[in-house]
């Protein structure tokens, strides 16, 4: 698993606790998700975050690691390297335990993603999972085109406009690229 890809998957655990960083690994991901995103617009999602109660914190993540475990199953051949990449997320999660393991159950069996704009709903959060979610249909070397067309819907179920898509995309293939 490449560098980048091991701190892409502390983003959703490092930003939930508002950016406290508590090792290198942490403070790489989330200068991986600065770089998708822009600092500034991380910090908007770090303070937003901070002034959450947990349960919508952790209603945020759920939702986030589901999505995640959609788009490595999206191609229907969920890769070992997709599958330890969701489980090294779900760990990184700060999630209870009870929560985790469900996760780790639905990482081979995908939940309904019903209702998901109304679980994840802050804008930065929802193109940091594009992004992520990017980088795990890449995580396999190969994009399958069931994967792409996940990620063009799953892009407009977001209310992330092409253009800004494209931006993601190519910001996380370029990250990528220096591993």
């Amino acid at each position: 698993m490449s560098d980048s890809s091991m701190a892409m998957s502390t983003w959703i655990g490092a930003l939930s606790s508002g950016g406290v960083l508590r090792g290198e690994l942490e403070e790489a991901g989330v200068t991986v998700a600065a770089y998708v995103v822009g600092e500034d617009r991380l910090s908007e999602l770090r303070e937003w975050m901070v002034q959450q109660p947990k349960d919508v914190i952790a209603r945020e993540q759920v939702a986030a690691i589901q999505v995640c475990i959609w788009m490595a199953n999206a191609d229907r051949n969920l890769d070992p390297e997709e599958s330890h990449l969701l489980q090294q997320i779900i760990m990184n999660s700060g999630l209870d335990a009870d929560t985790q393991d469900q996760l780790v159950t639905e990482v081979h069996d995908p939940p309904s993603l019903e209702g998901l704009e109304e679980r994840l709903t802050h804008p930065v959060l929802r193109e940091l999972l594009l992004g992520l979610s990017w980088e795990l249909a890449y995580s396999d070397g190969t994009l399958d085109t069931s994967e792409e067309k996940f990620l063009t819907g799953l892009a407009k179920r977001l209310g992330v406009d092409e253009a800004r898509a494209t931006e993601l995309k190519d910001a996380v293939v370029a990250q990528l690229s220096q591993d």
